[in-house]
């Protein structure tokens, strides 16, 4: 009887004992929870294999809080945070004024970018520092929305320091830049498609390998149960250091895989520490250009990413990083830098570097041709190794792949967004089914019309002309009889035709909105429109050579011209413009020479 009230009385201590210390799967609330209750040094354990499905942001709140899977483990028993959100590009913000020391280990975060899509101006899927001694290691991080996987940020009062990034798995980020979806700015109204892996601006930190089996990819350098930090196919900068004086970058491999990479390692932000980089060390990283494109290895100076040639970055030290693969663009390029030191960097077996010029490259002069090792002698100063060639250096990143088996490469990207969808089906609302087909017939008729009448006036000028001319005074008469009454006929018909014109006029105005639409909807589908205005052309090249003469020269019209949206549309409004301006040319010039009653004709 004790035995049995002792075992009532024990099991519900021994079975919260032997119950996991850990959040099973959920959502973000009951993460925030505990990190808000346990205050300042919680630890906040996910139980190994859980799935946490995120309407919003967790939030760090106190010193020293850390966020882990129970028994830190690594690969598939880590728990997995998944961004579902519909506006969320944060899964985990870690950057309170009062979050130093902050720690996130062992989660895997999946940011849900081929789901939901990029956001405009989107923030990080990790966001840290604004303290001292932030950590984030042992993560897989992917498919961020925003403009990085992991963001260790200076701190509102540039205080951060010693941030340690070690032994993480990142990527794939962002998607590839289409000119077509994203034009050929920044200002893309569906959001920068691109995105970093890692994004340091804290000072004295380590971006580094890993010292465990994480990811199975054993130190180049062969030091012993030492395995390196990946960062994989991401589209933007796969280690961007914003100054970040003092911050080691080392043993980290970045690979081009499946996505087109801009720089593997950047060091070209002038802000927020107004270039500064005394002390900042990249050593010992290996970049592979394997499977997709990569850009440029490791990029130095403002101007070499971007337009900007009046700033500077000063005092880095890269050495003895390694380049393999056969899909670069540059290995190492530097310009607009001055006190920096870059030497032993080598190539692996394979190493090949090619590429062509973007649209957005400069053509004069022209940037220096792929190689290893590119610098701009005029803009950088410092010690760097003798294989650097000297050429010119000017938003490097503009280079393009090659072409593959005679196409040009097609930019990877994921679908259209809604917004981008639901504007292109408001613009096609407003065009009537067949509406393009049935302007361009009329704009062609508009012109035949009106030039044919010209032709009649013409003639009958050219006659009158003749059959008034006379010596004497009685033929003179004469003529100015015949001439008078001929010539009031014309008048009259010219005053019919400036008529029509000033109709045509307003008849253009009042197409004159539907021509801007057209030229989106043309601009979207130009090889649908295609034999369209090749029909155009054809019915306007048929006039006579004087007819198209008067309106700008179609001989010298490129149909390339044609089909380009904007161009071809208001190509149309001109050439009826042209038409009806030449024809009241000719009304006023014949008025003038048209005889008052009585007077004589030349």
């Amino acid at each position: 009887m004790l035995l049995s009230s002792l075992t009532l009385v024990l099991f519900p201590i021994l079975a919260a004992a032997a119950r996991p210390k850990c959040l099973p799967s959920g959502d973000e609330r009951a993460i925030n929870s505990a990190l808000r209750n346990g205050g300042k040094g919680a630890v906040v354990s996910l139980c190994p294999g859980s799935v946490h499905r995120l309407n919003g942001t967790v939030y760090f709140t106190a010193q020293r809080q850390t966020l882990t899977t129970f028994g830190d483990p690594l690969e598939r028993d880590r728990a997995l945070l998944i961004v579902e959100g519909a506006n969320q590009a944060t899964a985990v913000q870690a950057d309170c004024d009062d979050c130093s020391y902050a720690t996130i280990k062992s989660i895997e975060v999946d940011g849900n970018r081929p789901l939901l899509l990029r956001i405009p101006k989107g923030a990080a899927l990790i966001e840290t520092g604004n303290g001292e001694g932030h950590t984030v290691r042992d993560c897989k991080l992917y498919e961020p929305r925003g403009w990085s996987a992991l963001h260790l940020r200076e701190g509102n009062r540039k205080q951060c320091r010693n941030g340690l990034i070690s032994g993480n798995d990142i990527g794939p980020c962002g998607e590839e830049w289409d000119y077509e979806y994203d034009g050929v700015t920044d200002m893309s109204p569906w959001g920068n498609p691109q995105a970093d892996g890692i994004s340091v601006a804290c000072k004295d930190s380590i971006v580094e390998k890993n010292a465990s089996l994480i990811l199975l990819v054993p130190s180049w350098r062969g030091d012993p149960l030492t395995f390196a930090q990946i960062v994989t196919d991401t589209t933007d900068g796969g280690i961007v250091l914003f100054g970040s004086s003092g911050t080691e970058v080392r043993d980290n491999d970045v690979y081009a895989r499946t996505r087109v990479i801009l720089g593997g390692i950047n060091m070209v932000d002038y802000d927020p520490w107004d270039g500064d980089y005394k002390d900042t060390k990249v050593h010992h990283n290996r970049l592979h250009a394997l499977g997709r494109y990569f850009k440029t290895g490791i990029v130095i100076g403002p101007a070499s990413w971007s337009d900007e040639t009046e700033t500077i970055v000063k005092s880095g030290v890269v050495t003895d990083n390694i380049f393999d693969g056969a899909h670069f663009g540059y290995g190492i390029v530097i310009s607009s830098a001055e006190d920096f030191t870059v030497l032993r960097n080598t190539l692996g077996e394979g190493a090949r570097f090619a590429g062509v010029p973007g649209i957005r490259c400069p053509r004069a002069p022209g940037n220096g041709k792929p190689t290893a090792f590119l610098i701009n002698r005029g803009s950088a100063k410092g010690t760097f190794q003798a294989d650097f060639v000297n050429g010119e250096v000017q938003h490097i990143i503009c280079i393009q792949a090659p072409d593959e088996n005679g196409r040009p490469y097609k930019a990877w990207r994921l679908r259209d967004s809604p917004a981008y969808l639901a504007a292109k089906a408001a613009k096609a609302a407003r065009i009537p089914e067949g509406f393009d087909a049935r302007l361009a017939e009329a704009l062609v008729t508009y012109q035949a019309s009106l030039l044919a009448s010209m032709d009649q006036v013409t003639a009958l000028i050219d006659a009158s002309g003749g059959s008034i001319e006379s010596d004497g005074p009685q033929g003179a008469g004469a003529g100015v009889s015949s001439g008078s009454s001929e010539l009031e006929r014309l008048v009259k018909r010219l005053d019919a035709l400036e008529k029509g014109d000033k109709k045509l006029r307003a008849d253009i105005e009042g197409i004159q909105e539907d021509f801007g639409t057209m030229a989106s909807e043309l601009k979207s589908s130009s090889d649908e429109r295609r034999s369209l205005l090749e029909q155009v052309v054809r019915a306007v090249a048929s006039l006579s050579p004087v007819h198209r003469a008067a309106s700008r020269g179609w001989d010298d019209v490129e149909f390339g011209d044609i089909r380009n949206g904007t161009l071809g549309s208001m190509a149309w409004f001109a050439g009826v413009a042209v038409i009806g301006l030449g024809a009241v040319s000719v009304v006023r010039r014949w008025r003038a020479k048209a005889p008052s009653k009585g007077s004589k004709v030349f």
